[in-house]
């Protein structure tokens, strides 16, 4: 019964050891692509109306305070 254990155990550690390897592999992509941006052509910096354009789109628009009476 106690080698079975052990296989379990084995088992267990071998997943985490290759889901850790995933995790760091993803990682390091992700790390690579924020580093290195003039291999990636489409992270270029937006056309200035496309900044405005969404800047708009997050502000509140004005609101027009009417008085009755």
């Amino acid at each position: 019964m106690s080698w079975q254990l052990w296989v379990v155990i084995t088992l267990a550690a071998a997943g985490l050891v290759l889901l850790a390897a995933a995790r760091m592999r993803h990682a390091r992509q992700v790390f690579d692509h924020i580093t290195e941006p003039e291999r990636h052509p489409e992270t270029q910096e937006p056309a200035p109306d496309e900044l405005a354009r969404a800047r708009a789109r997050h502000q509140p628009q004005p609101t027009r305070n009417r008085r009755h009476g």
